[in-house]
């Protein structure tokens, strides 16, 4: 038999750069040879064996190929380093007698392994049909030459292949430190996939989900992959009060309205080429919802005062917790905004459908707080990550298992591990051993959250704080003192 007609025959056929499509046609090329009626190529990687190609005398892959080889000749093989030919007897494990595949008797077999720098890098295993000589030593010495030379094309298809793998998971990587996202869940990891596509179009998005769920870490995921020049910018429609907006947004003239003494830019003008994001857009009011509309749709803004539009090329991304489709019901939310935002919706997963990341959360913020506050707590007991993954976290999400992490490690008197003593949401809501704290307590527990919860959504701006509350700036200041809250945030 010519070897090497065999050999150019297969490298002629086959993509070279693709293990699986060279071996496929290695064993065609035997099949046609050697009066083979199956053939399957086994690769050795990582401990154990995987089926890289399994082919048959009609030219079609072997279904399930790995329940219907004999294991124990395939060990046999591994461990001698030597091939082996016979004319037996053979029960696959799918099958109660010794049929072959098809209802053709399997009597003779040959299974021989290949080697690279001295190392077993994959199994050959040959069947022909009873009626057929066992493979004499020839063959073998023949056949055995042949894969050999295979294998030193498959050596550069493995690098080549681990090449590719490498690069790709450099991508990954590259990808996943800007998503700033911590999951192994399945349904974050294919909003993360979402991401990186969506990244690549200058397309509008709405991002639905619970509070404190990441729908502004999502939003900025996108900014970090897209490449753009120009600014992230984040606001908070609910944040702005309803006759500044306009002038927040779009900008506005010197002298257009009482107070502005100079020209100044909105936010879609210092966004120009970058990213707006556009939290909790269920609360803009409805005049707004059409200045926004027109703008999405015309790619212009008309600052306060102006006389004529100026260009824009601001790519918007919206976020809500709400649901929109209910407020157009309910004529609170245009329905014509809704239509254009939510042409490409990605949604959020609240902690409670994904709390196999608890753990994995509580290590990261662990970490984070061991840093910011000189502690050197190692890790949480078996019943303090009992507690947190029980645990529904409905009124913040990720957020809450912040705050609920922070709180813990600041009052836990171990000084290695944290206990569940102060991640129930029963202490957290005040209820100690010794009884349920007072309602006074209770309430300025409630007035401070509600507090810092506004200062947070104005970004430390104390100035847009005291508008969200609706509070006058002597009873704002009086609050910090009262509640021992400090802050250094610009005011302007």
């Amino acid at each position: 038999m010519d070897r090497y007609r065999i050999f150019h025959s297969i490298i002629g056929a086959a993509d070279l750069t693709s293990m699986q499509s060279v071996m496929g046609c290695m064993l065609d090329q035997l099949i046609l040879a050697f009066d083979v009626e199956r053939g399957t190529y086994l690769s050795s990687g990582g401990g154990s064996l995987r089926c890289m190609a399994a082919r048959t005398a009609m030219g079609s892959d072997i279904p399930n190929p790995m329940v219907q080889i004999p294991n124990e000749i395939i060990q046999k093989v591994v461990v001698s380093g030597n091939p082996f030919s016979a004319k037996m007897p053979i029960i696959p494990k799918n099958m109660s007698s010794a049929s072959s595949w098809g209802g053709v008797q399997i009597k003779n077999i040959l299974a021989l392994p290949s080697e690279a720098d001295g190392v077993l890098v994959g199994v050959t295993y040959l069947e022909r049909k009873n009626n057929y000589p066992v493979f004499n030593q020839n063959e073998i010495d023949t056949i055995s030459a042949l894969v050999q030379d295979i294998e030193g094309i498959i050596s550069n298809s493995r690098k080549y292949e681990k090449s590719v793998y490498e690069i790709d998971n450099l991508k990954n990587e590259i990808i996943m430190s800007k998503i700033n996202m911590i999951s192994q869940h399945p349904v974050m990891l294919r909003l993360f996939k979402q991401i990186a596509k969506l990244a690549r179009v200058p397309t509008t998005v709405l991002i639905h989900g619970e509070s404190g769920t990441g729908k502004e870490l999502v939003a900025r995921a996108i900014y970090n992959l897209s490449g753009l020049k120009g600014q992230f910018i984040s606001m908070n429609c609910g944040g702005i009060e309803p006759n500044l907006m306009k002038s927040e947004l779009f900008g506005h003239i010197k002298g257009s309205f009482t107070g502005a003494q100079k020209d100044r830019l909105g936010l879609f003008k210092k966004a120009e080429d970058g990213i707006l994001f556009m939290d909790e857009i269920g609360e803009m009011p409805m005049d707004m919802q059409v200045a926004l509309l027109r703008t999405l749709e015309s790619g212009e803004i008309l600052p306060v005062g102006a006389d004529k539009p100026l260009h824009v090329n601001t790519r918007v991304i919206a976020a809500t917790h709400r649901d929109l489709s209910e407020m157009v019901e309910e004529k609170t939310f245009r329905n014509d905004l809704y239509q254009r935002l939510k042409g490409i919706t990605l949604v959020v997963p609240s902690l409670r459908e994904r709390r196999s990341d608890i753990p994995l959360l509580a290590d990261h913020f662990l970490k984070k707080y061991n840093e910011k506050f000189n502690l050197s707590y190692r890790g949480f007991t078996p019943e303090a990550l009992t507690v947190l993954t029980g645990r529904d976290f409905q009124a913040g999400n990720v957020r809450e298992l912040q705050h609920v992490i922070e709180r813990a490690m600041v009052f836990e008197e171990d000084s290695e591990m944290i206990g569940p003593d102060f991640l129930s949401a029963e202490q957290e809501n005040g209820q100690e051993s010794n009884g349920t704290r007072s309602f006074e307590d209770r309430v300025n527990d409630y007035a401070r959250r509600i507090l810092l919860e506004a200062i947070e959504v104005a970004q430390g701006n104390k100035t847009k704080a005291m508008k969200a509350l609706d509070i006058p700036r002597t009873t704002f200041y009086s609050m910090l003192n009262r509640y021992g809250i400090s802050l250094d945030g610009d005011e302007t």
